[in-house]
């Protein structure tokens, strides 16, 4: 008995670790159906929202090596993409989806090798 309810309580509190939502940023390796079918390869910088759940993505074209941090500032999120290694001509897509977790913003600020840049392209599905 005593070994039943230690791994209940094992458990529960294992399910309640994973359901904590926290603010994230990971790259995409699959991009999902309803995100490809919207991105448009003619903006190098866009943002497209999940209004069925509290996800964002971030559609980044870039000629380098691409890495990403997230950071909430008061209201507003600040998304930092930086570049390496840009020596190539061809441009390679960037997908990075953002989990809002319990995060308050209500701006997202898009700095690009710590230049503010504009989202040229935001739409939702």
């Amino acid at each position: 008995m005593r070994k039943l309810l230690s791994l209940m309580f094992v458990s529960v509190i294992i399910l309640a670790a994973c359901s904590s939502s926290q603010l994230s940023i990971t790259e995409v390796q699959k991009i999902p159906t309803k995100v490809q079918e919207i991105i448009d390869t003619d903006y190098t910088l866009q943002l497209i929202n999940d209004s069925k759940s509290d996800v964002k993505y971030i559609i980044f074209q870039s000629a380098g090596t691409v890495t990403a941090e997230i950071e909430e500032r008061g209201n507003i999120l600040d998304i930092k993409l930086e570049t390496e290694n840009e020596e190539h001509s061809e441009l390679k897509q960037y997908v990075y989806k953002i989990t809002r977790g319990d995060a308050q913003y209500d701006s997202i600020n898009v700095k690009i090798n710590g230049q503010d840049t504009p989202i040229g392209n935001s739409t939702g599905f």
